[in-house]
């Protein structure tokens, strides 16, 4: 069994998530942290190597047996499925690594009218993304049995943070949804997910699918309405789903079609004490 202090953590992806997880790097054990990404980077206490996982020449050398690896790359949006992930397994392929985390979405759930789902919920994607991220859970799955390499997904739904708040929407007065239309959504604070990740990555949990929130699911427009009191914003301007569909982009519609309440019982049995920002006040307040 290793320790945390023998884990060399791979962050295959570098983006918003990739970069809170550093930032409470010093929080815990472990002996490396490499980012892979498609830009140079330099930095001190990170490896950062420059790879491009759209491409067919490149090489996971730097992964070892005793390698945690967080997958955080978007599939292509030009696919049916994830071929970019396909592609880094078969990379991956012949090693026994300590285990493989996946950040997926709560979106693979589909639409639940405002109900409970937990991690057993009828899987219905309706966007495309959704669907891909279907995908690539499977491939995960697949990869792992065939390989006897451990995994974690971690269904994720929106999340928010710091840069991460839609206050130039705001500001520049783009209307929002009635509330009484709104549904319900699940939201995160980015640093909750960072903790969550990093307990993935270093602690002996494995092959499991885990739902994650902070567990107080508000309408849309709720959190609307949180951000413009905290910052002393006047409210934009409501309109009914019949004008929204004259104006909102697809994929903000699409965001607004679904609602479910994701049932975060398991995170909490599993991940103790790790949610900060359960208040969305307080979230929002951290956030800027």
């Amino acid at each position: 069994m290793k320790t945390s202090k023998e884990i060399n953590i791979v962050l295959a992806g570098s983006g918003y998530l990739g970069k809170n997880i550093i930032k409470l790097a010093g929080n815990y054990n472990y002996k490396t942290i490499i980012e892979y990404s498609r830009t140079i980077k330099k930095s001190i206490d990170i490896m950062y190597i420059k790879k491009d996982f759209d491409k067919d020449d490149y090489h996971l050398d730097e992964i070892t047996d005793n390698s945690s690896i967080i997958y955080m790359a978007p599939p292509r949006q030009d696919r049916d499925s994830d071929i970019r992930l396909q592609s880094f397994l078969h990379k991956l392929s012949g090693r026994k690594i300590y285990k493989i985390t996946y950040i997926s979405t709560s979106g693979v759930y589909g639409d639940h009218k405002d109900k409970l789902v937990d991690e057993t919920a009828r899987l219905n994607p309706i966007t495309e993304r959704a669907k891909r991220r279907l995908s690539a859970e499977k491939m995960i799955q697949e990869y792992s049995s065939r390989t006897f390499n451990d995994f974690i997904i971690l269904r994720v739904p929106g999340i928010y943070g710091r840069d991460r708040l839609p206050i130039s929407r705001i500001k520049n007065g783009e209307p929002i949804l009635l509330d009484s239309e709104s549904k319900k959504t699940n939201l995160i604070h980015v640093e909750d997910l960072a903790r969550i990740s990093w307990e993935c990555l270093i602690s002996e949990i494995k092959n499991e699918i885990f739902n994650v929130s902070d567990g107080n699911p508000i309408t849309v427009t709720k959190f609307y309405k949180e951000i413009c009191n905290v910052l002393n914003l006047q409210l934009p301007p409501q309109i009914t789903m019949h004008e929204a569909k004259k104006c909102f982009s697809e994929k903000r519609l699409s965001f607004l079609r679904e609602s479910r309440i994701l049932d975060i019982s398991k995170m909490e049995r599993f991940f103790p004490n790790q949610i900060k920002y359960k208040n969305i006040k307080i979230g929002v307040k951290a956030s800027l």
